[in-house]
């Protein structure tokens, strides 16, 4: 009788354990998905679309939890730029940066060659100073047809790490769709 009620005990504490923490979990896992101008993918579900200051941007999300009290701004945003090929897509990515890096403001981490979905893509990590702030950006350059989109993650730097699985979830859903 003894051995029935400890397994009954046990059985009932692993499942109030992993009731309790369901519904928490499903909660941070949310994710939301936008198609828009030609393209689409999945964020989290506690991001919001947003509009960016950056150039060529057809679509943005950010987490509403990073705004900067000074400027009104999101810290973390992620920005999809589209911009025709000017030339061959290597040269311009390669023209991009080096003037870029030009200005001391901006310091290059690292430069790597990935796969997006079925695309090869360059991505560029660097360092910049905006508004006297230090941020992170990762910009994956992927080529298709006449155009090359820049999939554009931004973080302030000591957290740019943390943001490392929101800015995956949506660089690993990205599609074009047109």
């Amino acid at each position: 009788m003894k051995k029935y009620f400890l397994v009954v005990l046990i059985i009932s504490l692993v499942i109030f354990a992993s009731g309790c923490t369901s519904s928490s979990d499903e909660k941070t896992n949310q994710t939301k998905t936008i198609a828009q101008n030609n393209v689409s993918f999945s964020y989290p579900g506690t991001w919001v679309v947003a509009n960016s200051r950056a150039n060529d941007t057809i679509v943005a999300v950010a987490d509403p939890g990073s705004v900067n009290a000074q400027t009104g701004f999101a810290e973390t945003v992620v920005s999809i730029q589209k911009r025709e090929v000017n030339g061959t897509f290597d040269k311009m990515f390669q023209q991009n940066y080096a003037s870029l890096f030009d200005n001391s403001s901006y310091q290059r981490v690292s430069e790597s060659n990935l796969t997006v979905g079925s695309f090869e893509a360059m991505d560029n990590v660097y360092t910049m100073y905006d508004n006297g702030v230090q941020k992170t950006q990762r910009a994956i350059w992927i080529e298709s047809g006449d155009y090359v989109y820049v999939i554009l993650c931004s973080a302030l730097s000591n957290q740019f790490e943390d943001e490392k699985q929101n800015f995956d979830l949506i660089i690993d859903s990205f599609k074009i769709t047109g």
